[in-house]
């Protein structure tokens, strides 16, 4: 009885051994996978840092854009300055038309 326990408590370490040594190679593929993955995240990241150089020069160019647009005049100045030679054009050619006349 004692032989049997044990025959079969032999097998079950047997197939628990099997199980163990086949998740190990398991692993190890993993592993392999992980480090494929980890060459490519540290090209991507590499790209990353060339692309956040890029913005980091963007920005500079572009800090006094702003205050180049707020110089540029308003659709309000245009069309006041658009008005005000009309209105001088009218008002020299009325004043010529006048001083003619006599």
């Amino acid at each position: 009885m004692l032989e049997q326990r044990v025959a079969r408590l032999e097998s079950v370490v047997s197939e628990i051994k099997d199980l163990l040594q086949a998740q190990r190679q398991d692993i190890t593929e993993i592993k392999i996978a992980l480090g494929r993955i980890e060459g490519k995240f540290e090209k991507v990241s590499g790209q990353f840092e060339k692309v956040d150089g890029r913005f980091a020069g963007l920005d500079g160019r572009l800090s006094g854009l702003d205050a180049r647009i707020a110089g540029l005049p308003s659709t309000w100045t245009m069309l006041g300055i658009v008005f005000t030679t009309w209105a001088l054009g009218s008002g020299i050619l009325i004043f010529a038309m006048n001083f003619l006349k006599r």
